[in-house]
C-alpha cells in the first residue's frame, strides 16, 4: 500500500490530535544543570559543578511542585513567573552559599528569559513534517502539556506553535495529565468525541494512559524498555521518526 493511503488509513477516524512537547516534539539543547551552569559562568560565576546542579534541580522541583502545585496556579502568593524565579534561587543559594541575592537573582531572570526563547530547545527530528501530514488528515491539532503559559513563547520562538489550533497547559486547565480533566476540555471546544481523539507523548502514566483512561487512544514515544513492554507493541516507538514510519507502512489496531 502506498505510505500516503496507509498514513491516512490509521488516523482518518482522528477529529483531533494532540501532542505532549517536551522529549516529543522539542528536547532540552542541554540538560538543565549544563545550561544552569554556563549562564551563571557567562555572569561571572564560574566553577559550578553541573551534576551538583542536575540533583538540586530535581530536588527543588518536586519540593516547588509540592508546595505550590501546578506552578502556584492556586497559590495567592506566587506566580508562574515567581514560581521559577524562587525554585533557580534555591537551587543557587544550596550550590554556592557564598553568592548575594542579587547575584542569583540576575542568574534567575537570564535562565527566565532563556527558557522561554529558542536559546534552550532543539527540534526532535521530524517533528515538523510530521505536523504537516497530520494536519493534512485531521481537523484539529494541539497541544496538551503540563506547563505554564511560556510555553507559548517557547513554541513561537521555535517556530511551531502556527500549527496548532490550540495550546492548553496544566496552568491553563488547573489539572495536570494524567487527570481526565487535562483531555476533556478540547473534546467540549471543538465538539469531538473521545473516540475521534488521539494523544502523543512520552510518559507512560501521564500521556498514553492518561489519554486511554479519559477513552482516547494514545501512541508513546520512549526509550524506556519497561515502559515498552507495558504498551500494545503497534502504540510505543523509540523515536518520533520510528513512529512517523509506522503510521506509513503498518495497520494500527486503536
Amino acid at each position: 500500500m502506498n505510505r500516503h493511503v496507509q498514513f491516512v488509513k490509521n488516523l482518518n477516524r482522528f477529529r483531533l490530535v494532540t501532542f505532549d512537547i517536551t522529549d516529543t516534539l522539542l528536547r532540552f539543547r542541554k540538560p538543565p544543570g549544563v545550561q544552569y551552569a554556563n549562564t551563571a559562568a557567562s555572569m561571572g560565576v564560574k566553577n559550578l559543578d553541573p551534576n551538583k546542579i542536575q540533583n538540586l534541580f530535581r530536588e527543588e522541583f518536586k519540593n516547588m511542585t509540592k508546595r505550590y502545585p501546578i506552578y502556584g496556579r492556586n497559590s495567592n502568593e506566587i506566580t508562574w513567573q515567581n514560581w521559577w524565579m524562587l525554585l533557580v534561587d534555591n537551587i543557587f543559594k544550596r550550590v554556592d552559599d557564598k553568592l548575594s541575592q542579587t547575584q542569583i537573582r540576575s542568574i534567575s531572570e537570564r535562565l527566565f528569559e532563556q527558557y522561554r526563547s529558542n536559546e534552550c530547545y532543539v527540534h526532535i527530528e521530524g517533528n515538523v513534517e510530521l505536523l504537516k501530514m497530520i494536519r493534512d488528515v485531521t481537523k484539529y491539532v494541539g497541544v496538551i502539556s503540563n506547563s505554564d503559559p511560556g510555553l507559548e513563547r517557547v513554541l513561537s520562538s521555535m517556530n511551531i506553535r502556527h500549527k496548532f489550533d490550540f495550546v492548553y497547559t496544566s496552568y491553563d486547565l488547573g489539572v495536570e495529565k494524567p487527570h481526565c480533566g487535562a483531555f476533556l476540555k478540547p473534546l467540549e471546544k471543538y465538539n469531538v468525541h473521545a473516540s475521534e481523539a488521539l494523544h502523543i507523548g512520552n510518559l507512560y502514566e501521564k500521556d498514553y494512559i492518561g489519554a486511554r483512561n479519559a477513552g482516547w487512544s494514545s501512541l508513546l514515544i520512549t526509550k524506556s524498555v519497561d515502559e515498552t513492554q507495558k504498551a500494545k507493541p503497534t502504540h510505543v516507538y523509540s523515536s518520533l521518526r520510528e513512529m512517523h514510519n509506522a503510521l506509513q507502512t503498518i495497520d494500527i489496531e486503536w
